[in-house]
């Protein structure tokens, strides 16, 4: 027998006393269980509680009661809409922080109107208190928030700008969005 024929059947005896157990290698391990559970996510919504309205509050503005209907209301410089409404907010989850903005890809305009002159804002209560930057936290869970978006034709737009354009607001939304951590 040949010096590499004799290798190879004693490196194939110790490969099979190996998987025997006869001579394993191992290194000493443990593994203790611990006590933990199932990690449920948790949630970020708001719903309106009722029909919200829209209404002309621009300075001067004639009685609008019951509201204003944005498809038949001609705007010009210095007309203001509001827009009111309640929404219940469902934000549940550890360190949670949330933003209500009027979503500003909701709003198309044309012509010459544009963010600059008929800006969107909004603002949010809770109680008749302001919520500092529209912010939403756990704490809010549960809370109906009162807010107030305003599409404002800027007074001091020039000349004819604007002019037969159009603001839609057919699409439009307020979006509750998680705040990135910092």
């Amino acid at each position: 027998m040949n010096r590499t024929t004799k290798g190879a059947l004693a490196a194939g005896a110790a490969g099979v006393l190996l998987l025997g157990g006869a001579g394993s290698f191992a290194l000493w391990s443990d593994n203790e269980a611990v006590q933990g559970g199932t990690i449920t996510a948790g949630e970020l919504d708001i719903a309106p509680v009722a029909k919200g309205v829209w209404t002309d509050v621009s300075p001067g503005a004639t009685s609008t009661e019951g509201g204003v209907d944005p498809a038949t209301f001609r705007m010009v410089p210095g007309d203001v809409l509001e827009y009111r409404a309640s929404y219940r907010v469902s934000a549940d989850g550890e360190n949670l922080r949330a933003v209500l903005t009027a979503d500003p890809n909701s709003v198309t305009r044309s012509g010459d109107l544009n963010e600059a002159n008929t800006p969107v804002t909004l603002t949010t209560t809770y109680n008749g208190t302001p919520l500092a930057g529209n912010q939403i936290t756990e704490a809010d869970n549960g809370r109906v928030v009162d807010v107030v978006a305003r599409v404002t034709f800027v007074e001091t737009t020039p000349n004819q700008v604007g002019t037969n354009d159009t603001v839609n607001l057919s699409g439009f939304r307020i979006n509750l969005q998680q705040s990135a951590r910092t």
